[in-house]
């Protein structure tokens, strides 16, 4: 689809502050665009169940209270998900290194346990597939985004997620159209909030860094404050109902 522009955008208010000479907005996407709460809390249990399962089967026995311990290092308490803890704001392999830093804590050999622990990831991941469809965008998210698309601004997407998990969600709700350029996290590419990956995007979208605004919904979405980012906002949403 065609970006048909209808009406120029270049400057945004936020409580009574207008922010001049703007060029794009960057969105963050569990907990920004899309709801993903509830998925990432399921998935962080199941990571639990298989990582105990799969050491347990290898040693025989598991401390007692190394489940505890790993759903607290994943950023899950009993109140739910720590929308600023690792299961949130966290790459698939930061997860992976805090579980074996988790089981080594306990007394577990570390090269087995890291063998173990990534099969029982790949394990939990596969029974929740296609991720996509377990984490819809929240109302609203469409109708920013439309309206957005046909501004003058460039609109992209930053998410510390997979690129293939970004662009699935993107492709699964039909929202590519809208999206100017996104750039998810692999491999060894540094997590927020280290600036890489944002200048990379904006690079991308023919935008400079200093006329661009971040949203998202943690703390590492406003430590792009220490970068020359125009200016970043971490909304407050409501947990457990679904609405921005």
């Amino acid at each position: 689809m065609t970006r048909k522009l209808l009406w120029p955008l270049t400057s945004l208010y936020c409580q009574n502050c207008r922010l001049p000479n703007l060029e794009a907005i960057v969105f963050d996407k569990d907990g920004t665009l899309a709801d993903a709460s509830r998925f990432l809390e399921k998935l962080a249990w199941l990571r639990v169940q298989r990582c105990l399962e799969a050491v347990q089967l290898q040693f025989g026995s598991v401390t007692a209270d190394l489940g505890e311990l790993l759903l607290v290092s994943f950023g899950v308490n009993s109140v739910g998900l720590d929308p600023d803890g690792l299961m949130a704001v966290g790459t698939g392999q930061a997860n992976q290194q805090a579980a074996v830093a988790a089981f080594v804590q306990a007394g577990y050999p570390a090269d087995p346990v890291s063998e173990l622990v990534s099969a029982a990831f790949a394990e939990a991941a596969t029974a929740l597939k296609p991720k996509a469809a377990f984490t819809p965008p929240f109302a609203g998210t469409v109708a920013v985004l439309s309206k957005l698309a046909v501004s003058s601004l460039r609109v992209g997407v930053l998410s510390s997620d997979s690129s293939v998990h970004l662009e699935e969600f993107l492709t699964y709700y039909r929202l590519q159209p809208w999206i100017d350029g996104w750039q998810g996290t692999d491999g060894d590419d540094p997590a927020k909030p280290d600036p890489t990956l944002l200048y990379r995007l904006c690079e991308r979208l023919k935008v400079r860094v200093a006329n661009t605004v971040v949203i998202g919904d943690s703390w590492a979405d406003l430590q792009w404050l220490k970068t020359p980012v125009l200016l970043a906002l971490s909304p407050y949403r409501e947990t457990g109902d679904g609405h921005p």
